[in-house]
């Protein structure tokens, strides 16, 4: 579970500013690095300058590699079948997530007080992920914008908006295809099923359970009649309709809506949509929560959020 390299690259503690390897050392590892050609239907493509090193070289694959890594999760969130409140909810999501990309980037740049002079080493890199995050908002906008609650912004208003730029240079940008048409008609798939699980993406499920644990302690995630272990069980099933218990929610439903927005990352099926259809999730008014509950009280800044970010990054 570790983090991606848009959040490694600009750690205060173990940024790229602490990498000290040798060119020599960064040659072995370019060469261990495949180049990453995308089968996604994007609209753009980055052209930024070719890396004249091993060093520039290495960085630019990663960065390549998670940035294709972060297009096709944008994708698994709008699949064929969701509804709108879904798409909504989802558009949402990753916008918040790509705005904390940029802005640690931003600050990152600013903290450190590190030029971005494109031909030294450091300043290459910066500027490489710094496009290349905002090549990941552009994407979003242009495939799935018309599910946006806030307004659009160009490439230029977005290089000023997150990083004070206001001589960005949008010529980093081709777009390959005509902009996606998201509501062409689609051929229903009676044979499709509904998941039955949550999906929690990997074997060891620990972790989970010490975040559940921690939510539990500091901000009374459940109710006295509902154990973590209970909802941990459910949450890794493969099959929720097998498990029998209910579990009560003790958090507002401001509250729950942020965890699950904020969880969701580490499942490939945790949505407001799959909670209502296990009938497992009870409020705190003793009613069945219903997806339209979580997505009508989504808000950017529920009650103790600060305590639930750091409860929830220690799944990274």
């Amino acid at each position: 579970m570790k983090k991606n390299i848009f959040a490694t690259i600009v750690s205060i503690t173990s940024g790229i500013h602490r990498d000290k390897r040798t060119e020599r050392e960064f040659q072995v590892l370019d060469s261990q690095m495949d180049e990453i050609s995308s089968s996604l239907h994007n609209q753009f493509e980055i052209q930024f300058k070719r890396p004249l090193n091993h060093k520039k070289s290495y960085y630019k694959k990663l960065i390549d590699k998670q940035t294709q890594i972060e297009l096709a999760f944008i994708k698994e969130h709008f699949p064929s079948d969701a509804i709108e409140y879904e798409n909504l909810y989802s558009y949402s999501l990753l916008q918040e997530r790509i705005e904390k990309y940029l802005l640690g980037i931003s600050n990152y740049i600013l903290n450190e007080n590190i030029g971005e002079e494109i031909n030294s080493d450091l300043g290459y890199i910066l500027n490489y992920i710094k496009i290349s995050a905002i090549h990941l908002l552009i994407e979003l906008q242009a495939q799935y914008g018309h599910f946006s609650e806030q307004p659009i912004f160009s490439i230029s208003e977005i290089a000023e908006k997150y990083f004070e730029d206001t001589n960005f240079n949008e010529a980093y940008y081709k777009r390959i295809t005509s902009l996606h048409k998201e509501k062409e008609k689609r051929l229903p798939n009676p044979k499709k099923k509904i998941k039955n699980s949550f999906g929690f993406k990997f074997k060891d499920t620990s972790k989970l359970l010490s975040v559940l644990k921690n939510l539990q302690l500091k901000v009374d995630l459940l109710q006295n009649q509902t154990t973590v272990e209970e909802l941990h069980q459910l949450l890794t099933a493969p099959d929720f309709n097998q498990i029998d218990c209910q579990i009560y929610i003790h958090l507002e439903t401001t509250q729950f809506s942020d965890v699950v927005s904020q969880l969701k990352p580490f499942f490939t099926n945790l949505t407001p949509t799959s909670i209502q259809n296990s009938g497992k999730f009870i409020t705190k008014t003793g009613t069945l929560l219903k997806a339209n509950n979580l997505y009508k009280n989504k808000v950017h800044n529920p009650k103790e959020k600060e305590e639930i970010d750091k409860i929830i990054q220690q799944l990274q």
